[in-house]
């Protein structure tokens, strides 16, 4: 690797109540040549003195000290603060665990990979089928990952990995992805993938030793932190979805009841093709749906999916997504019920329970998807 790409890393290494691999993972650092070391102690407390004194000792390493634990989230972003404002002629900022998963080796292989592409946030990524993987880490990357991807339309392989490598020009976006603790490194994939900042990775050794006895992972609280935030968007679709209906179904009764009061015109029989139907409920029906999909489209494009389409495509691919799902629904229906005689009542929950599940993936990925003007992603980037 050459000497230069070596020195414009910074390695930062969050660390709560660390064991005895710390000292000398740092030192094996510095020896190969790494300059910049930022260790943050988490709150680990007085007991914990001795892992983290003489630290310093070693090349260029600074060892940021608090004393209330305050999460995984929290040390990464006061490291990154750390090297924005002391290390800043450094070019990459490469994030570390301090449990010894992560090696010397693969640390010098992801500063080659950012010395010859800088683009987006790198992930060092394990491969999750050897025997040395405890059951649980397996099951529960595998399970993550598919719900990411279904979610987000991005494939990661590795959602958990703490190696991380970006541009130190994108440490002002990294300030602002919230969590402080494990949540923060799921967020911050969530970040990339709705503002279209490339995602790539690097094959990485899998290290899992004492069946990964170090960590400090909190199987159900942290858990709950990182799901709630993968499915996040997904019930804020479910909570607008829910919105309209309720929009729909209010302003329906509110003007049938208006319409059949005020104006007795409309409660004539139509009929158009095989269908009959009341003019007056056409019209409450026409108009209620007309402003409940409008509303459900604004809080989608601005508070579900943060979609910067134009106006003019975006609504225009809404409508016909909108179209496209009442004419399955009808037609899927209909031929259950004509075809095998099943109640077109009970059939209509399954059918329009999996139409909504694709009414998200056409909004998610055509209606509201739209790439990042190249501006944006230069700065983005960096």
């Amino acid at each position: 690797m050459p000497i230069q790409t070596i020195a414009d890393i910074a390695v930062l290494i969050p660390a709560y109540q660390p064991d005895h691999r710390l000292g000398p993972y740092v030192e094996q650092l510095t020896q190969a040549g790494v300059q910049h070391i930022v260790v943050v102690d988490d709150g680990s407390g007085t007991d914990y003195d001795d892992r983290f004194a003489g630290l310093e000792q070693f090349g260029d390493t600074a060892v940021l000290r608090y004393a209330v634990n305050r999460g995984k989230g929290y040390a990464l972003r006061h490291g990154m603060e750390y090297i924005r404002d002391h290390v800043s002629h450094c070019r990459f900022v490469i994030t570390a665990d301090s449990d010894g998963q992560h090696t010397v080796t693969d640390i010098l292989r992801m500063a080659d990979a950012l010395g010859e592409n800088a683009t987006g946030l790198l992930l060092g990524t394990r491969d999750f089928t050897g025997p040395q993987v405890p059951p649980k880490s397996r099951m529960g990357n595998r399970i993550t990952c598919r719900v990411f991807q279904a979610l987000y339309g991005q494939k990661i392989t590795d959602t958990q990995t703490g190696l991380r490598g970006f541009a130190t020009s994108m440490i002002p976006h990294m300030l602002l992805i919230k969590g402080d603790r494990y949540e923060y490194e799921m967020n911050q994939l969530i970040h990339c993938s709705i503002e279209r900042i490339p995602i790539r990775t690097l094959p990485i050794e899998t290290v899992y030793e004492n069946n990964n006895a170090g960590s400090h992972f909190r199987a159900f609280a942290d858990s709950w932190r990182i799901y709630r935030l993968i499915l996040s968007r997904f019930f804020r679709f479910t909570a607008s979805s829910l919105f309209s209906f309720v929009v729909d179904y209010g302003l329906f009764l509110l003007l049938n009841w208006l319409l059949k009061t005020y104006v007795p015109a409309l409660n004539v029989h139509m009929s158009f093709l095989f269908i009959s139907f009341v003019a007056r409920i056409g019209v409450a029906a026409a108009i209620a749906r007309v402003i409940s999909a409008t509303a459900n489209y604004l809080v989608n494009k601005n508070m579900v999916f943060f979609s910067r389409a134009t106006t003019m495509r975006s609504f225009f691919r809404y409508v016909v997504t909108v179209v496209l799902i009442i004419a399955l629904s009808s037609g899927i229906v209909s031929s259950f019920n004509i075809g095998l005689g099943w109640s077109e009542a009970l059939t209509k929950i399954p059918v329009d329970l999996l139409l909504f599940f694709l009414s998200y993936y056409l909004q998610r990925k055509w209606v509201f998807d739209v790439s990042v003007p190249k501006e944006h992603a230069e700065k983005m980037h960096g």
